[in-house]
């Protein structure tokens, strides 16, 4: 009998109460500033005492069984079962005040994770769009109602995950991101189509679980190594739609001086340019050296491969001969005038008269192009390694036009890359002919240097420093 009412007794634990001990209505009293956090906010159809209603369409909404199946991943799951008619500003406030307690209490915002599902998910962008806090993860699933998309005071920030049902009515949020794309950190959209319409996020289905968990784990767990005073942003291209990821590093005085404006250095080929420029200059900007500079890196197009954006965008005109798509660099141009320099400038302490180009081999080739097309576009050049050579040395047959303010221009090539030391072009001799040229034109200052027993491979990272020392060497030294 005893055994019979202690099962009873067991059966009866309200439903908030049975569950284990990881899920909680509230931030609990005692925080683990390293443990992960995740918000889930449920959809208004929960809304009041039921935790299982059933809609006439869709069916259950099993409340319960999708936190359980949140709370199988390693965090502190974080879940008020909201009252019914309840408003979504105040509940957002609400949200936005265990946020920063958690964070408060030392929990980093990395660490924090903000799941939310049709009204839910609205509240959810409330509170990304308040909180304003780079590294905070937010998921939002089947959110993206007319009224979230139209709304242009929420902007969404931090790292945002969409996901939606394509028999669904409520889509896509890439309206709500096209708002503001420069405010998120990262943004992740998954179509699914189950048929279920909205009814697939009424439970813990494996579809949209597998790809919260996937998401999660990358944006959860712990990061890698990261460049300090770095951040990874994306930038839509305005007369493609095409989008660059673009990575960013602030001097280290920049927070302590914030009268002070800086020069900015701008690299191609973002993945592999910009972490050699950031790391080379870290010792002389940091003891005084070399001016301290923002590094910007513009990287591929997204959904390209790497090569392919990179011969696209750097090669001056068409080449029938290439398999790839070539002869982009107008229009790469263009971008960065259109699209990058706009957001760079109004967002950081800097000017259009303070611009230095880094690029190295189809980058250099790029940087070339700019300078005979439009010189006055950068203050300053550093081109390493040219690929001059392309399609017929098509650079050195354009008409160079007069730079209308000084140009300092560096110059530079390995002596290993010649064709008898194992490179398919002749870049010493491509070099030295557009060395040639830039001599004849009055507002190029060019220093151009030959860099003894370094091969393509090895030449760029002695080319950047030494190139930056040349242009950014403090004039007192």
């Amino acid at each position: 009998m005893n055994h019979i009412l202690a099962m009873l007794a067991v059966f009866f634990i309200p439903w908030s109460e049975a569950f284990a001990a990881n899920i909680h209505s509230q931030v609990p009293n005692t925080i683990n500033p390293k443990a992960k956090y995740i918000f889930y906010s449920h959809g208004y159809i929960v809304e009041g005492g039921n935790p299982k209603p059933v809609h006439p369409n869709w069916g259950e909404y099993d409340y319960p069984g999708i936190l359980d199946a949140l709370a199988k991943i390693d965090a502190v799951i974080i879940s008020e079962h909201r009252a019914i008619n309840n408003n979504p500003i105040a509940h957002a406030q609400k949200l936005q005040a265990q946020v920063k307690r958690l964070i408060n209490a030392g929990v980093k915002p990395r660490n924090i994770t903000l799941v939310g599902f049709s009204r839910g998910g609205f509240i959810t962008a409330l509170v990304s769009s308040e909180l304003k806090i780079a590294d905070i993860n937010y998921a939002l699933l089947a959110a993206c109602t007319t009224r979230l998309s139209n709304n242009e005071d929420v902007i969404l920030t931090g790292h945002v995950l969409s996901i939606y049902e394509t028999s669904d009515t409520v889509g896509s949020c890439e309206k709500a991101i096209k708002r503001a794309p420069q405010a998120v950190s990262s943004f992740k959209e998954h179509s699914i189509s189950t048929g279920q319409e909205h009814g697939v996020f009424y439970r813990p289905n494996d579809v949209w679980i597998t790809l919260l968990n996937s998401w999660l784990e990358t944006h959860v767990s712990e990061p890698p190594f990261s460049i300090p005073r770095s951040k990874s942003i994306e930038i839509e291209e305005s007369n493609t739609g095409r989008v660059y990821r673009v990575f960013i590093q602030l001097p280290r005085s920049y927070k302590t001086s914030p009268n002070k404006k800086y020069p900015v250095i701008y690299t191609t080929d973002g993945p592999y340019v910009f972490p050699n420029v950031a790391g080379s200059t870290r010792l002389p900007m940091n003891i005084g050296v070399m001016k301290e500079a923002i590094i910007v890196g513009v990287s591929y197009s997204i959904g390209s491969r790497g090569s392919s954006s990179r011969v696209r965008d750097y090669t001056p005109a068409k080449a029938d001969s290439w398999k790839m798509e070539t002869g982009n660099a107008s229009n790469h141009l263009h971008f960065f005038k259109k699209d990058v320099f706009p957001f760079i400038e109004s967002k950081y302490r800097t000017g259009p008269d303070d611009r230095i180009f880094i690029g190295n081999s189809l980058g250099g080739l790029f940087g070339a192009y700019i300078l005979f097309e439009a010189p006055d576009t950068f203050s300053s050049y550093i081109l390493g390694s040219p690929s001059v050579w392309f399609h017929s040395h098509y650079l050195l047959q354009m008409h160079m036009q007069e730079a209308q303010s000084p140009k300092k221009v560096y110059l530079s090539v390995g002596s290993l890359e010649k064709p008898e030391f194992g490179e398919r072009e002749d870049m010493v001799s491509g070099s030295k002919s557009l060395a040639d040229k830039l001599t004849k034109h009055a507002n190029i200052s060019l220093k151009f240097v030959i860099i003894d027993g370094a091969s393509h491979a090895t030449a760029f990272p002695t080319i950047a420093v030494q190139g930056l020392d040349w242009i950014l060497k403090k004039d007192e030294l």
